[in-house]
């Protein structure tokens, strides 16, 4: 087996020839170097560094630079030690921009308990059971950007800092609207080469801390809504606003303004204005469908054999065909985009909301949970976000449920 050329004690990788950081070396974007906190040539030297920033790093500026202390791996980007608003142009972040085409999966990990007459009910697994995947491809890219992207996933597999002796991920901050920093984990590269400088590379960000507990944003961030809803202000269609202060719990929580027009916000108009005088609402899917709709219908029935071959069918009680819907809402603006995700994402893939479908099952009253979700970015105010709605027999959104099962009682039994 040929032998790699890599800088003792940096971590093993398949890409070789990585040098050690150096003072009075030009650097440019895309270069790799590790840095051990010492440097060979020039006349500046640095203290050992810590296990913490040693390391590979990658260059981020967009424009070379000679190297100094200061726009070394571990310095401020300036000549001022005091000053921070230039950073160095040295990562070890996933700062590489993802093609447009690029997508995000959601999926609700539950357990789904079957009763009698089809009724079910279903239980997410834990607090952290919204699964999410960043679904990344970086089209077209030149060798020099695709070696360093490569080498950056490869490496991410040898930071070993935490206290269980696991490894760190990749901080990765997510294309709009998810755009807040946080620390991911790859499980597969995939690379394909096209021509000379001509490269894709695709792979999947998983984040194991994210809880639905947190009620502020899931992946979506409180700062990306319009924050709580105030009286005074001003909102337009697909504003998402939360609803806190002396509301009861029933009341309180994430809103989403349906009106075509803009409002200012009063009590009387407000989430909890009243269904005649309020276009906000926390439990109906209000955004328009479009085109592209498939839905699947298995009706419950009993097959019992008899003589040759035969069979008898027999319906299964009541609830014997709930609507499984799987339909694409295409060419979404950002706005609208960020509004439906979130809707889905505070729904938990668990949670139930009204839904009336179009023609001919357009039956109002009905309610469905949405397990899983793709959202998609396109383009710029281009989004496709793709669902799969099922049908839930009971209503538990209204305080008032009644079952239709037929409940029988032995005339003879004495409690």
């Amino acid at each position: 087996m040929a032998s790699q050329d890599y800088v003792l004690g940096s971590g093993v990788t398949n890409i070789a020839g990585v040098p050690s950081f150096e003072v009075g070396v030009t650097y440019s974007q895309y270069d790799i170097v590790f840095f051990s906190g010492y440097t060979v040539g020039g006349t500046q030297t640095f203290a050992a560094a810590t296990e913490a920033p040693t390391g590979h790093y990658y260059y981020s500026g967009t424009t070379a630079s000679v190297a100094t202390a200061a726009n070394s791996p571990t310095g401020v980007g300036n000549t001022d030690p005091d000053d921070t608003s230039e950073p160095s142009p040295w990562t070890q972040t996933l700062f590489f921009e993802p093609s447009y085409g690029s997508s995000v999966t959601f999926e609700n990990q539950s357990y789904d308990i079957a009763f009698g007459d089809g009724y079910y009910n279903v239980l997410s697994k834990s607090e952290n059971s919204l699964k999410t995947n960043f679904n990344l491809q970086f089209n077209k890219r030149s060798d020099k950007e695709t070696r360093a992207l490569v080498h950056l996933f490869e490496d991410s597999f040898n930071k070993g800092d935490k206290p269980s002796g696991a490894y760190t991920g990749i901080y990765f901050t997510p294309f709009a609207p998810y755009n807040e920093e946080h620390e991911f984990y790859i499980q597969q590269i995939d690379r394909t080469y096209d021509y000379p400088n001509v490269n894709t590379t695709s792979t999947t960000l998983f984040r194991e801390d994210q809880s639905t507990m947190d009620w502020q944003g899931y992946y979506i961030p409180f700062a990306q809504t319009k924050g709580f809803w105030e009286t005074g202000e001003t909102y337009s269609q697909h504003d998402i606003a939360y609803l806190s202060g002396d509301y009861s719990p029933n009341v309180s929580g994430w809103y989403y303004y349906t009106g075509e027009t803009e409002t200012t916000a009063t009590n009387a108009n407000g989430p909890n204005g009243g269904s005649a005088t309020t276009q906000w609402t926390n439990k109906t899917f209000y955004f328009n469908l479009g085109n592209g709709l498939s839905v699947n219908q298995a009706p419950r029935f009993l097959k019992q054999p008899v003589q040759s071959d035969y069979y008898i069918r027999t319906k299964d009680g009541i609830n014997k065909s709930l609507l499984n819907m799987e339909f694409s809402l295409d060419g979404r603006t950002d706005k609208e985009a960020k509004a439906l995700i979130h809707f889905l994402e505070h729904h938990k893939g668990s949670k139930q909301f009204e839904f009336t479908p179009p023609a001919p099952y357009d039956i109002t009253g009905k309610v469905f949970i949405c397990p899983k979700w793709q959202h998609t970015l396109n383009y710029k105010e281009n989004n496709n976000v793709s669902v799969n709605f099922i049908e839930f027999p009971v209503n538990l959104i209204s305080a008032d449920v009644s079952f239709s099962t037929l409940v029988t009682v032995d005339p003879y039994f004495e409690p």
